[in-house]
């Protein structure tokens, strides 16, 4: 019974420590923004995070020699989809689609994956609609809200800026189509495994995209600046690496519509740290907001988690 009851307290902490790492690519991603074309940008992340994921792979494929599965078309077939239709749209079309709208823009477009999350779990893994997990959302949503007063006052959704929305908003649909589509895979493969064979693909996907319509292709990598580069390691190591592998762990052991509202810590987290390293502002509507945000969390984790550990 200890560990069942323990168990939310960690899935919650995992949920936290995950949005936190998440929260670190805002700033990571304007520095090198600001000097790398998106696809190449995106292609060197995704290789710093595989280079990171691989020692560990590799352990794990040696541990597990005689359980590994057989590589087959099928393997091939669904890692190609997760890579190509999960990974370049929250990457390199999410960079496209702010630099033709706002990044205020995707901040409140972004919004959506949470409640994309919870309608693909419904079709792709029939999963159930509770009423706990539809009151998260809405405390979640109404929270995060609250704490986004800056972008929803600089956000702008007129004709002219029409496309990059759109693009935006299938960026959040590609992000809620990866989470969904590799909850499926944990069934048959390990989180290694599905970070690792997605980030060759997206990372693949990346060089040809930017060695055909980028005018600095990836592989010119004279003239970026230190800054850049540490810009870089640290969306491979924290954002792509090790948030990532702590958040497959997490899925691994929740549906997806259980985790779906933690999402909603990621604005939060991002205004911390606004407010730690740029000393912005905080508003007495943005504390109330973080408040709903972390309540909305906490309920959905405590609460199901309680009711999974009185079913065990």
């Amino acid at each position: 019974m200890r560990t069942f009851r323990s168990a939310p307290w960690i899935n919650f902490a995992a949920l936290v420590l995950v949005n936190l790492l998440w929260a670190a690519q805002y700033p990571a991603y304007r520095v090198a923004g600001e000097h790398m074309p998106a696809a190449t940008l995106n292609f060197w992340t995704l290789l710093f995070a595989a280079c990171l994921l691989l020692p560990l792979w590799w352990r794990e494929k040696r541990r597990r020699m005689d359980k590994t599965k057989a590589w087959r078309w099928k393997t091939a077939g669904e890692f190609l989809l997760l890579g190509v239709l999960g990974i370049i749209p929250p990457s390199v079309l999410l960079s496209w689609g702010i630099s033709h709208s706002s990044a205020s823009n995707a901040a409140i477009l972004s919004l959506t994956i949470p409640i994309l999350m919870v309608t693909l779990g419904v079709v792709m893994l029939g999963e159930k609609l509770t009423l706990i997990r539809a009151l998260s959302l809405l405390l979640g949503l109404v929270g995060t809200l609250l704490v986004s007063t800056t972008d929803l006052a600089a956000s702008s959704f007129n004709r002219e800026l029409l496309v990059g929305n759109l693009v935006i908003l299938f960026a959040g649909l590609g992000s809620a189509f990866y989470n969904t589509y590799s909850k499926d895979l944990l069934a048959r493969y390990s989180e290694l495994e599905v970070l690792l064979y997605s980030y060759a693909i997206g990372a693949a996907a990346c060089a040809v995209i930017s060695a055909a319509f980028e005018s600095n292709p990836f592989y010119r990598v004279a003239g970026y600046s230190g800054i850049t580069w540490l810009a870089i390691g640290v969306l491979g190591v924290l954002t792509w690496g090790i948030a990532m592998v702590l958040w497959m762990w997490v899925l691994n052991r929740l549906e997806v519509g259980q985790v779906s509202t933690s999402i909603y810590l990621l604005p939060l987290f991002g205004l911390i740290l606004s407010v730690v390293t740029l000393h912005e502002q905080i508003s007495v509507s943005q504390i109330l907001g973080g408040v709903l945000t972390v309540a909305g969390t906490a309920m959905l984790t405590f609460y199901e988690g309680k009711r999974a550990g009185q079913t065990a």
